[in-house]
Order: C-alpha cells, then structure tokens, then sequence
C-alpha cells in the first residue's frame, strides 16, 4: 500500500483555511500560529503537486479549481475520522460489546469461574470470550489485538506490555493430616527439608519455589516432581512428601478424599504477583477497569 502523503492535521488546516477565507482567521480557529499554518499548507501543496489556494496579500485565500475539487474530499475524510474518534471513545468508555480475556491454564480455576458468572451478572451488556493459553501465546494473541487483555504472572511480562497487579501470593507449606507438624500454624521451610519434596514442575510455579528455597540458602531433597497441581495434593496428603505452592483452593480436601494441613512458612519471602496485561501504552478501557474492580471485591487469600 502506497504511502499517505498528507496527515489529518494538515486536512483540517486546509478546511480550516477554506472555511475562514484568510490564514490569520484560520490560525486563530485552529490555535496555531499564522506562520506554522502557512508551513503546513505548503507542506500539503508540496506532497500533492497542486496548489490549493491563491494568497492575495491583505485580501485572504481563494480557492484554486483544484482546491475547491479535493476540499469536498478532505471534509468527507475529515468526517470519516470524526466518526471513528467518536466510536472508539464509545468503545473504550462503555460496557458492552466483545470483551476477549485471555488466561494462564494454571489460574483457570481460581478466576475464570467467577469471571465467567460473577462478572458477566454485574456487566450483561458484555460478551464475554476467553481463551486458555500459555505466556507466549498470550502475549502473540495481546499484540495482535485478538484478545484485550491477558490474566497471567508477573513473572512472565515482557517490556512490550502494561502490568495492572491483582493479587500477590505468599509461598507456603503442605504435610499430611497425621504430619508431625500438622499442629503447628507455622513452620520454618528448614523444619521440612530433609523430607522429600513433591515439586510441582510448572512455569513459573517452579522458578518461584526454587527461589523460596534459594532465598534460604536451602536445598529440598525431591521425592516426586508432576506437572499436576492437584497430584501434589494428594502425593501430600498420604503422607508421601510435603509440598510448597502459592495457590490455595478453597478446600483441603483432595480429589481422592484424603486430607491435608497447610502451614504459613515463618520468614520474609518474595510472593508472585498475578495481574492484567495489556500493549504498553493501549489506554485502560472501561472494560479493564470493571474487571480490576471485579478482583478488587475477590476474598484476598492468605
């Protein structure tokens, strides 16, 4: 596609200039100086080859036949943009229409469930569409415009994207019912150690736990790894390991009916942070801003 050779701006000094029949009046109309609207018309005459208006001095602009034949055409693109400016404020501003969310699989089950109900009561003039899918994925579908933004960790935020943060996430601990410390509120990561680990091996589940452990100058002895949120639990809760993770489902109930006991890791810990990504400088719209106050009346976890 051949290049414009002329901006919206220069069209609306040319209206401007037109409607008023002088460049002093024009300045005055469009808050520019009389000389910065004259540069602009020559710039304009210059990228399209014709000369638009004859300059009588101390007696305005007229029209040349050209001028007057592509004036008709600038007002109707002038026009058009009116028009488009005044959709997107609508878009951007209300609540209704296609509103695409994307997830991280693994926070799936913690958020989508209520955004999916929840949400979608508070804003039915919203359609909602959502899409599960891994970080690259998401930020490729985020660039694209396919998706308006993107429920993921910070940890995974490239420089491209905005980041609104919804929640942060202390590590802790899981043992067995029967456990030994399983009385206790709190522990210190040290007093499991020497157990085996059951590690979850999921992006970014993985980093953060291999940070927690770093932050401590501790190496956890691995008993089993999974990529199985739900196959750490009940590893934990038969009393085959401990476990360390950062989301808490609402039940310590696993799928196979055992239960186990989660305890607070005493000590200073970086948690990780979930949020909102969106392109950097892509203004919060409505929409994003109702779905941050949507998280902002979740029930925090501990």
């Amino acid at each position: 596609m051949p290049s414009i050779p002329f901006t919206l701006r220069q069209l609306e000094y040319f209206n401007a200039i037109a409607s008023e029949g002088s460049l002093a009046a024009a300045a005055t109309r469009c808050n520019v100086s009389a000389s910065a609207l004259a540069l602009a018309l020559d710039e304009l005459e210059y990228q399209l080859s014709l000369q638009l208006f004859i300059r009588r001095k101390a007696k305005g602009v007229t029209l040349t036949p050209a001028g007057s034949r592509l004036l008709s055409h600038a007002r109707r693109i002038l026009a058009g943009a009116e028009t488009l400016a005044a959709d997107a404020s609508q878009a951007s501003s209300s609540l209704t229409g296609r509103f695409a969310i994307g997830c991280f699989p693994t926070l799936a089950p913690f958020y989508l469930p209520g955004i999916m109900q929840d949400f979608a009561r508070r804003h039915p003039g919203l359609t909602l569409e959502i899409t599960e899918a891994a970080a690259p994925e998401l930020d490729e579908l985020l660039l694209q415009g396919r998706i308006d933004v993107a429920l993921m960790y910070s940890v995974d935020v490239s420089p491209q994207f905005a980041f609104d943060p919804v929640r942060e996430y202390r590590p802790y601990a899981m043992v067995a019912k029967g456990h030994r410390l399983a009385s206790r509120k709190s522990i210190h990561l040290g007093e499991l150690v020497s157990e085996p680990l059951i590690l979850i091996d999921v992006h970014p589940s993985r980093l953060n736990i291999d940070h927690t452990f770093g932050s401590l100058n501790l190496r956890p002895r691995i008993g089993h790894t999974t990529t199985s949120f739900e196959l750490v639990r009940c590893l934990v809760a038969r009393g085959l390991g401990y476990g360390v993770l950062f989301q808490r489902p609402a039940t310590t109930t696993t799928y196979d009916g055992n239960e186990l006991v989660t305890l607070e890791l005493d000590g200073r810990f970086e948690g990780t942070v979930v949020g909102l990504a969106r392109p950097a400088g892509a203004p919060r719209t409505a929409r994003h801003d109702a779905l941050l106050d949507y998280f902002a009346t979740l029930t925090p976890q501990k």
